[in-house]
């Protein structure tokens, strides 16, 4: 087995994770959340090389104080649906005080050489993010919890992931419908998607690039307990592992401010 190989590989599918995962954040930082839902969205920019800039996670420095850190929320009508959601979710959890970073919160499904990157966007996950990272995200929630509810005409508290793909080496064509999550015994199909980069309506993958969409599940969807993700075949039960190191943070994190 050539190790130098291997090891190249191994080091660029991380690089992977971080660049799709970046790119998705940026979309959320492009303003989305300060637009009309109907107005096209802003697509992601990409550097010289052709690759998707990636802004970085920003973890504050031990002891430092950032709670009370103005988010998405913070400035939103506290009278908007898509809010009184978002805060229930949040469950009293504080919010800029997280240290993880986006990959960590992130469910990794691979089939052949297509990645597929899934994290939820419910607000008592991101806020156990590293406060940039929960600010991007959390402004790309709000924005299409308000698209959603505009599009379906209803106020239920949907289940959303914003869910990024990437192949490497070769073109490959992808299902979008075909990603399903399977929570509580039931296996749950999306109500609705909205592509956030140019490409995702041809469903095509040229290598090394990624595509970016955010899903809306039915509320059935539980990320309290077993969650599972499907792409045609393929399951990944990385929610298993993801869970525990989120609830971990969410205690540090109601531990730092003195809280139960």
């Amino acid at each position: 087995m050539n190790r130098r190989g291997t090891g190249e590989r191994t080091v660029a599918r991380v690089g992977a994770v971080a660049l799709v995962l970046g790119l998705g954040l940026g979309a959320g930082g492009c303003g989305l959340l300060f637009e009309d839902p109907g107005a096209p969205e802003p697509r992601p920019a990409d550097d010289a090389a052709g690759m998707p800039t990636m802004p970085e996670d920003t973890v504050s420095a031990p002891g430092s104080e950032v709670a009370g850190r103005t988010g998405p929320l913070d400035t939103a009508d506290p009278r908007d649906p898509s809010v009184r959601a978002a805060l229930a979710e949040a469950g009293g959890l504080p919010a800029g005080l997280g240290t993880l970073r986006q990959e960590e919160i992130a469910i990794r499904v691979r089939r052949g050489e297509l990645e597929m990157f899934v994290v939820p966007l419910h607000e008592g996950v991101t806020r156990t993010a590293a406060p940039d990272t929960w600010e991007r995200l959390s402004a790309l929630a709000l924005s299409h919890r308000r698209w959603f509810r505009e599009r379906t005409g209803s106020d239920a508290p949907y289940r959303l992931f914003l869910v990024a793909l990437y192949s490497e080496a070769e073109p490959l064509a992808f299902e979008a419908d075909e990603l399903t999550l399977v929570s509580g015994g039931l296996r749950l199909r999306h109500v609705m998607l909205r592509g956030l980069t140019p490409g995702w309506d041809q469903q095509r993958l040229q290598p090394g690039e990624s595509q970016m969409a955010v899903y809306a599940f039915p509320p059935e969807v539980v990320l309290s307990g077993d969650l599972e993700v499907e792409y045609q075949e393929v399951r990944s039960r990385d929610w298993s592992r993801i869970l525990p190191v989120v609830e971990a943070e969410r205690r540090r994190v109601r531990t730092r401010v003195g809280g139960t």
